[in-house]
């Protein structure tokens, strides 16, 4: 039921006006969100007997949040609290991005960087119009957003950090991660490590559904818009520290360059399953979709630097390269992963519902990489 939710806010798309107007923005936020947690409720929560909200706040910050409510023993109530601000100024990333990619500013850039690309794919794809692409990229962006607050809740991570932190956290909130208060140490891996488990439920279910219903050429276009839509919504949650790489745990989120390559190869070890080929018309082997991801992720990366920041260059390490190859990576990672494996068995034992492709994993070459070191 979710699938056709989505699928019906997809096929409408091209009778939506380009420039939306703020209430336009809220009214097809709204639509969209408030079908998929009425499907949730039917489908899922009624038979834990329980509930889950969604909520709107006029506060002027770009924030969600989620929470919830009762003990861990007790049918789940959770809510979701949305910002207007936040999918107004979603939708007008997304707007000026489209518009960016229009006027070729770094055609000749994309062109050099994706010349070896197998198949590179158009950088506003043909098959949507204009309308789609803003719209598509837009629904991609908040039902991600979405998504990720429903890992949090479906994990039970307020519980999670107040049982391993020994402090009471009642509320998981995205706001002001630029500025929010110096956590370090465990913390700050608990924090880390929670949000990139949020964010592996969302991206299972979000491609779980585009898989249910494109194919062929299709897919690609909207794995690509995908890939786009999450990568703006990172960096305009993040802010200015978009340009900060992290070398070890520190603060309340993990760069968003960082989740980016934690997600990427999520997406493709999920799409390149040979019996899954048959179902999607299409062979999508690891190398396509790391193409198809990283020129996603590089040109709203370059976006970004352009058009949303003052930044004069473009800084060392800004782009995807794997989390493994950059300086102090693997330090990085292993304090995740250990964090993760601390945890994990908790997280599987409050999980409500959703299938194994969600839970958080990291490979065993990951493993050996990050905890080989040690070793030597």
């Amino acid at each position: 039921m979710l699938g056709e939710t989505l699928l019906y806010h997809f096929s409408k798309l091209n009778m939506l006006e380009v420039n939306l107007k703020d209430i336009d923005i809220y009214e097809l936020a709204g639509n969209i969100l408030s079908s998929i947690t009425s499907d949730l409720n039917e489908s899922i929560y009624s038979e834990l007997n329980g509930k889950l909200s969604l909520a709107w706040s006029p506060d002027p910050s770009v924030n969600a949040w989620a929470k919830s409510e009762g003990t861990i023993d007790e049918p789940p109530i959770h809510k979701i609290c949305i910002n207007y601000e936040l999918v107004r100024q979603l939708y007008r990333d997304i707007e000026a991005f489209c518009e960016y990619l229009e006027s070729d500013l770094d055609k000749g850039a994309f062109d050099f960087w994706f010349q070896d690309f197998e198949q590179p794919i158009e950088m506003l794809p043909s098959i949507f119009t204009s309308e789609a692409h803003r719209k598509n990229f837009f629904i991609a962006a908040i039902t991600w957003v979405f998504f990720h607050e429903l890992g949090h809740l479906k994990q039970e991570h307020g519980y999670i950090r107040s049982k391993f932190l020994n402090y009471q956290v009642d509320l998981i909130s995205e706001c002001n991660i630029e500025d929010s208060r110096l956590i370090e140490g465990k913390a700050a891996a608990i924090y880390h490590v929670t949000e990139m488990a949020a964010d592996f439920e969302a991206v299972d279910t979000c491609i779980s559904e585009l898989i249910r219903h494109f194919s062929g050429e299709d897919l690609k276009a909207a794995i690509y818009l995908f890939v786009c839509g999450v990568s703006s919504t990172l960096c305009r949650f993040h802010g200015d520290k978009s340009l900060i790489l992290d070398n070890v745990p520190e603060g309340s989120h993990p760069n968003p360059l960082t989740r980016l390559e934690n997600i990427i190869p999520q997406i493709y070890e999920f799409l390149s399953i040979s019996d899954l080929h048959q179902h999607i018309g299409i062979v999508l082997d690891r190398k396509r979709i790391l193409g198809i991801c990283n020129q996603a992720a590089t040109a709203t990366g370059l976006f970004w630097l352009r058009c949303r920041t003052e930044k004069p260059e473009i800084p060392d390490n800004y782009f995807l390269m794997g989390n493994l190859n950059r300086a102090n990576g693997k330090e990085y990672l292993c304090k995740i992963v250990e964090t993760w494996d601390e945890i994990e068995p908790e997280i599987k034992a409050l999980r409500r519902f959703g299938h194994y492709y969600g839970v958080l994993q990291f490979s065993q070459h990951t493993r050996d990489s990050i905890f080989s070191k040690r070793k030597e």
